[in-house]
């Protein structure tokens, strides 16, 4: 008796989780409502996870085409490359930029505000910035000066 209620609950737990893989040859795991996007860079977390029509991507770098470091030149060049980063990844879900409604910045150094800024408000049509918090932080990945976060929603 005890086998088959073992049985049935592991039939039960593992049924809709599934497999497959989406156009970039990422694997997706979809299970309880979240489809998870496995990242390129050989790190512990999904590059976004998708919930009932929003993709939450992970936070991101300005890392180099190596993955092993930034892109020389600062906070100003980081920025660009997280921007071309995130306009290719939101393009992998049919997403663009105009889709995303909800940012998170962290900052290294808050004195680089104004050039973070300033990169920053060129990427999306004025009057439909997303909704954006920000913090100063210290000890970013690979000594990064900032890192984006943001949510998309489809439409």
């Amino acid at each position: 008796m005890r086998a088959a209620i073992l049985a049935a609950l592991a039939a039960v737990a593992t049924s809709g989780c599934s497999i497959k893989q989406d156009p970039d040859r990422e694997a997706a795991a979809a299970g309880g409502g979240a489809t998870y996007h496995v990242s390129d860079l050989p790190y512990p977390f999904s590059d976004a996870v998708e919930v009932g029509g929003v993709l939450y991507l992970s936070g991101d770098i300005g890392v180099n085409d190596a993955g092993d470091g930034v892109v020389p030149g600062g906070v100003e060049a980081e920025t660009r490359r997280i921007f071309a980063r995130m306009k290719q990844r939101l393009a992998r879900h049919d997403l663009t930029m105009d889709d995303v409604f909800k940012c998170t910045v962290m900052l290294a150094d808050m004195s680089e505000w104004p050039a973070f800024n300033a990169i920053y408000a060129q990427q999306f049509k004025e009057g439909r910035y997303p909704a954006r918090s920000a913090f100063g932080t210290n000890g970013l990945a690979l000594g990064a000066r900032v890192e984006l976060e943001c949510w998309a929603v489809r439409r």
